[in-house]
């Protein structure tokens, strides 16, 4: 660990201002000079496909990353108490497949270092602090992403390696408007507009650590249906109800096929392509600053999806798969402080669990979950270490036709390292066993490097 430390250290010491000043305006001329790739019905590349590429939220969420700004100066303030908030993160990830998956000897896929990386821009405005009116804030995030596609590529996995992996382009990702009353003493809210269902819904606190897809949106969701999270948001309401500092309840009715708006300017609700409806309850106590009130959180989620579904294996007397009305699943996700330590410091671990009808969707029961250690290292209280597992069970009518496995299981153990109060790097390593529960492919090593900058 000492030795991994040095090299970060020294490769920060080839990071003048200068250079990130230089980078960050090269970034910003790729953003707007891409064009945005729309998919619309007909292209050879399905809806499915691209919303099997999730990622977890805490690419910038500040409840996981208190990053500090590169760039620090007097106006950000200003603008700040006056409502407007704005940030700029640059998230980038080296992969490479060492060993299994789709590298086999004489395939000629290429295994060398895979690059990919995430330019992302939010904006909050809180309308009481602009002098408007209280309860509102408008949000607003755009992102560029480009490099390569390292799981459909060189892995050939089922729940994808890397949270960023997603198509090139540059996008209007979230745009929405929440606003907050008081409702006889408890704290109601109302959100509308382009949401990232995941932002709220089926998350860990503690999986947001870690650079594998389904510790963000459980696998059995993400595979199956199109869903509201990245690299595509959808139009939807939602609306969250506090009776008590401990308990929630939220629901959401967003669009069902957020495919048809790729760019994010292509809004289209079609009621034949159904409605996307998900529900959570959830209860949290103690301080997550302070573990030594053992903090936890548990929630258990259901949804339902009202468009046509395809039976995985039942045709009808043409020869074309049975419709099944709707889509439906249930979830339980659960945060626990075990073994606190000074402040944040302290051994924590979550779980996540779900389930779907095995006949309509090809993974119907996930299991994952893990260890959060945040402060391992005496000097150094920001760092995390963490190790877990993902499993992700194929369907038994899908296995009995297409003789795959039964299952797909990805552990991956990573390190989080807060280098400087702006710049997090971080080192992990998986092993896929399994990858999409194909026989032919060997397990996979892949190792990934994360670096993320708050300017």
């Amino acid at each position: 660990m000492e030795r991994l430390c040095l090299l970060f250290f020294a490769f920060l010491a080839l990071m003048t201002k200068r250079f990130l000043c230089l980078f960050i305006i090269l970034n910003f001329i790729f953003l707007f000079v891409c064009s945005c790739r729309s998919v619309i019905a007909g292209e050879s590349e399905s809806v499915y496909s691209l919303l099997n590429k999730v990622h977890s939220i805490g690419m910038y969420d500040p409840r996981f990353y208190e990053h500090e700004h590169f760039f620090e100066f007097k106006r950000r303030n200003i603008l700040e108490d006056r409502g407007l908030s704005l940030d700029l993160i640059y998230t980038s990830d080296f992969i490479t497949n060492h060993s299994g998956g789709l590298k086999k000897a004489g395939s000629g896929i290429d295994t060398s270092i895979s690059y990919l990386s995430n330019t992302d821009m939010t904006i909050d405005l809180d309308m009481e602090k602009a002098g408007f009116w209280k309860g509102g804030i408008f949000h607003g995030h755009i992102f560029n992403h480009h490099g390569a596609n390292p799981s459909e590529d060189y892995i050939g996995d089922l729940q994808v390696a890397d949270n960023f992996e997603s198509e090139k382009g540059t996008k209007l990702y979230e745009f929405w408007y929440e606003h907050s009353f008081n409702l006889s003493g408890t704290d109601l809210s109302l959100l509308i507009g382009q949401h990232d269902l995941n932002s709220e819904f089926n998350f860990s606190e503690y999986g947001l650590l870690f650079l594998h897809s389904s510790f963000g949106f459980n696998n059995e969701i993400s595979n199956n249906i199109p869903v509201s999270n990245f690299p595509i948001a959808a139009l939807g309401f939602r609306i969250k109800w506090e009776p008590t500092e401990n308990i929630y309840f939220m629901a959401e009715i967003s669009d069902g096929d957020p495919g048809k708006n790729d760019c994010g300017k292509h809004w289209k609700l079609d009621s034949k392509e159904g409605f996307l409806n998900f529900f959570e309850l959830g209860y949290h106590f103690g301080d997550q600053e302070e573990s030594r009130t053992m903090p936890g959180t548990y929630k258990f989620g259901w949804w339902y999806h009202t468009d046509e579904f395809d039976d995985i294996r039942d045709v009808d007397e043409s020869d074309d798969p049975l419709e099944h009305n709707g889509n439906y699943g249930l979830y339980f996700i659960a945060d626990q402080m075990l073994i606190p330590g000074e402040g944040k410091r302290g051994l924590g671990a979550f779980l996540q669990v779900g389930g779907v009808p095995d006949d309509r969707n090809e993974v119907d029961f996930y299991l994952g979950g893990g260890i959060h250690y945040q402060g391992i290292i005496p000097s150094r209280e920001d760092d995390i270490l963490g190790l877990a597992v993902a499993h992700a069970s194929i369907s038994d009518d899908l296995k009995d036709i297409e003789k795959r496995d039964s299952h797909e299981t990805a552990v991956e153990l990573t390190y989080r390292s807060q280098v400087l109060p702006w710049l997090a790097i971080q080192p992990g390593v998986q092993t896929i066993f399994n990858p999409s529960a194909d026989s032919t492919l060997d397990n996979a090593i892949v190792s990934i490097i994360r670096f993320q900058i708050n300017f």
